[in-house]
């Protein structure tokens, strides 16, 4: 009885598809985004090509008293805009050798791809948890923060008109160790609105004074020993700004010189503050 011509081959049981390297960068990558995924995102902007998005700023409006039988009086705000280049490229590439992929019991694609992901995920966030140089306001909490510290750095959003909603609390994993340690924010950790538990998401650790709080091991440190300083970071989504333009792209190919496979994990994008007064540096000592 023929079996026909549906059979397995060296080809279709390939270990190596560079599809399925792309799927597990991805992954990985997005498992690993902390910031990334809580500021305001312009992906679909970049995908349309050019190296600059140009973001308008619209300035607020006032109200004015309107009296009987007079003219409304119109407002003609001039307005500005902030750019975002395009002009982050970054990569990670590596070589499996043919005797490395005979050889090798565990999974190379499993663990690279995990490392190649965190890498990009890493790159982004750093450049995003950077953007607190530029912030005007900040709170200087001491060794820790507390929760004078917390309303301290709320109010400054508060007071800015920040949406309450979409904000988020960035801290750095020794601070995750001093909150834990401190009564007031155990109280009210791991509880979400209405008392129910927050949906699971990348870093998230509980929510304080309704603004969810996040752990980054890429939280800014700058300083020196014993001086170290972090920027842990309190801000509303509209504070900083994302184009994802490329990636994370994965590229394969057999490189015979070397009897081995180069794989490149590349991705371009571009970062900014985009409203100043919607983010607070939150500075512990450490």
């Amino acid at each position: 009885m023929g079996l026909g011509s549906n059979h397995v081959t060296t080809t279709t049981a390939a270990n190596f598809i560079p599809e399925l390297w792309t799927l597990d960068v991805i992954e990985a990558a997005e498992a690993n985004l902390v910031m990334a995924e809580l500021v305001t995102r312009f992906d679909d902007a970049a995908a349309g090509g050019g190296d600059i998005i140009h973001v308008p700023t619209v300035a607020d409006f006032s109200a004015n008293n309107k009296t009987a039988n007079t003219e409304v009086t119109p407002q003609a705000n001039t307005e500005g805009k902030v750019d975002i280049s395009l002009n982050q490229h970054k990569e990670v590439s590596f070589l499996i050798e043919d005797i490395v992929a005979v050889q090798a019991k565990q999974s190379l694609r499993e663990v690279y791809t995990k490392k190649a992901g965190y890498a990009i995920a890493k790159a982004i966030d750093e450049a995003l948890l950077g953007l607190y140089s530029g912030l005007s306001q900040n709170v200087s909490c001491g060794d820790a923060i507390v929760a004078a510290d917390l309303r301290d750095g709320i109010e400054y959003l508060d007071s800015a008109g920040a949406p309450l909603s979409e904000r988020a609390l960035i801290i750095s994993p020794l601070q995750k160790n001093e909150m834990l340690g401190t009564a007031e924010f155990v109280s009210m950790s791991y509880v979400g609105q209405n008392g129910e538990a927050l949906p699971t998401k990348s870093g998230l650790l509980g929510e304080l004074y309704g603004v969810p709080v996040y752990v980054s091991g890429n939280v800014v440190r700058t300083g020196s020993s014993p001086d170290y300083i972090h920027h842990n970071l309190l801000f509303q989504k509209g504070a900083f700004g994302l184009a994802i333009q490329l990636g994370p792209r994965v590229q394969a190919n057999y490189v015979p010189q070397y009897l081995g496979t180069l794989v490149t994990v590349d991705v371009i994008y571009g970062f900014a503050e985009l409203r100043d007064a919607f983010g607070v540096d939150l500075q512990t000592n450490a």
